[in-house]
């Protein structure tokens, strides 16, 4: 299975076996949805989602057969994952995965290789490349020319961002 990260779950919510989940994946209308299979903590143990809605800022998921906090509650704090190949998606459709290690190049310079990419808050990502040195560039279609899948990546709009001072 090729698992892709997908949120934090933060807390439970009542005595029902609701988890608080919070997620910036870019295709979270996909995962939510009844019967979707979660893979959680370390172990990746797979729970299968019964019923979400949102509430004050975070998703609320329950999974089949966990509808109470005392069978839950061991899962606060843990990373959440999905396998890639459930979400179906097309070839020109990417996860932030998919951006880690694409070469940069802008105005046929190559910049260096994309190493992360940050949440800044807000729901506001950047890409981190590092060549010569780190450069940040803001994860916006503004300044994102073309991909060329598993190979690289061309920026445009970039003057400003790369001052050599």
């Amino acid at each position: 299975m090729d698992y892709i990260y997908v949120g934090e779950i933060y807390g439970t919510h009542g005595l029902k076996g609701e988890l608080k989940f919070k997620s910036s994946f870019k295709y979270k209308e996909r995962i939510l949805t009844n019967g979707f299979k979660f893979y959680i903590g370390q172990g990746k143990d797979k729970y299968i989602l019964e019923t979400y809605r949102m509430h004050k800022g975070f998703y609320l998921l329950t999974f089949n057969d966990y509808n109470d906090i005392n069978l839950v509650q061991h899962l606060k704090g843990m990373k959440v994952y999905i396998d890639r190949d459930d979400l179906n998606l097309n070839d020109d459709q990417l996860v932030f995965e998919d951006y880690i290690g694409l070469e940069c190049y802008y105005d046929d310079n190559n910049l260096g290789t994309i190493t992360e990419i940050v949440n800044c808050g807000g729901n506001n990502f950047v890409f981190v490349i590092r060549g010569k040195r780190e450069i940040l560039v803001p994860f916006n279609d503004h300044f994102i020319d073309r991909i060329i899948k598993n190979d690289k990546i061309v920026f445009k709009n970039l003057e400003g961002l790369l001052d050599e001072n």
